[in-house]
């Protein structure tokens, strides 16, 4: 401020010695430069205050929402693309079990993300460059202890400038995922067995129906029913009974393609259902039932806790019925099975027959 009044007082006294200007205009002159060097200290004074407040509440800010996502379990994920830069919250390192100072690259996840979920991760990653925000849920093994937990990822690229940020979060829903599985369970998996129920029969194979219209496609179905079966629950007790039923389920998840599907219905019934078939892949269904009724009829070995070897053996009836052909509803078409089922028990047991219509068992069957 003096420099800059002295510089001015030598402007005021060559002006008052070449007698430019009058005095008093070089005294007003000199009085506005003093009033605007004031009002920019002033400015610079209030500017500095606020960039400080500025910065102790974006400081607070920040500690607010680390203490908010710490506190709701939200792992927070920075990658730069061109510099593999991987940034973690401290959340991260507690879902996944590592040490805060371990340093991570994206590829470095792969040792913890089950290998088909590592490669729904990279398409996550491929789709969220073109479509934005986006979204996955997938399951890790811990490093720490290696239990599995169940994540819900999500995130968005960021671009600024030449460089590329994927930004995103994770959270841990091991708990609410185990909840909805247990719920999932007692409402369409058999307690004993371990297969899908009648529940979830009805549900699949209508929604298999329909797409069979659409694509022109055959449906297969088995309705089963162990022969002899009562008998070994009658004289060998409930608990071998148990035991047969889920001998009889592994058997037959064996003997089928990974594409076919094994229903228990209650008791000794199950039903099967053989799907999208074509027209010259109707001998499938009888080369299918054929091998369920030989591993069936195998004689079953169990061994109690309280007492030696049990052998005990049973066969299967098989009923087949197909659809369009026989039926295109989904319960006309489990009738269908159920009468051909009677049709094989009536025949002798231990066999398969076809649906025909009109028969006396059908009448039956329907009284």
């Amino acid at each position: 401020m003096d420099t800059l009044i002295n510089g001015s007082n030598g402007v005021l006294a060559l002006l008052f010695d070449q007698h430019s200007i009058p005095a008093w205009l070089a005294a007003l002159v000199l009085l506005l430069l003093a009033a605007a060097v004031l009002i920019l200290l002033v400015f610079v004074a209030r500017h500095q205050r606020y960039i400080e407040r500025t910065n102790r509440e974006l400081l607070l800010a920040n500690r607010r929402l680390s203490l908010a996502t710490s506190v709701a379990g939200v792992g927070i994920w920075e990658w730069e693309k061109e510099t593999d830069q991987l940034l973690w919250n401290p959340v991260m390192y507690r879902i996944y079990g590592l040490p805060p100072e371990r340093r991570l690259s994206i590829d470095s996840l792969r040792a913890w993300i089950l290998p088909d979920d590592w490669q729904r991760m990279k398409a996550l990653f491929q789709s969220a460059l073109s479509s934005g925000r986006n979204e996955l849920t997938f399951s890790i093994i811990r490093d720490d202890d290696g239990s599995m937990r169940h994540l819900h990822a999500t995130c968005h690229w960021v671009h600024t400038g030449r460089r590329h940020r994927l930004i995103g979060t994770q959270v841990d829903i091991t708990a609410e995922y185990t909840a909805r599985q247990q719920i999932y369970r007692e409402a369409y998996q058999d307690a004993l067995t371990g297969l899908p129920n009648s529940r979830a029969l009805r549900m699949q194979l209508h929604a298999g129906l329909q797409q069979a219209r659409q694509q022109g496609l055959m449906q297969g179905v088995f309705f089963i029913d162990l022969d002899g079966f009562k008998k070994v629950n009658d004289t060998l007790g409930h608990d071998i009974g148990d035991l047969l039923l889920k001998g009889a389920a592994g058997r037959m998840r064996q003997v089928l393609r990974q594409t076919d599907h094994v229903y228990r219905l209650g008791g000794d019934e199950f039903v099967v259902w053989i799907a999208h078939l074509r027209q010259d892949e109707i001998t499938v269904l009888e080369t299918i039932a054929s091998k369920l009724i030989e591993t069936l009829s195998q004689p079953f070995h169990f061994t109690p806790l309280k007492s030696g070897e049990v052998e005990c053996r049973v066969s299967a009836s098989v009923g087949i019925a197909t659809s369009p052909d026989d039926a295109d509803e989904l319960e006309a078409l489990l009738k269908a099975a159920d009468v051909a089922m009677y049709q094989a028990k009536k025949g002798g047991k231990n066999q398969f027959r076809r649906f025909q219509a009109g028969t006396a068992v059908e009448q039956q069957a329907g009284a």
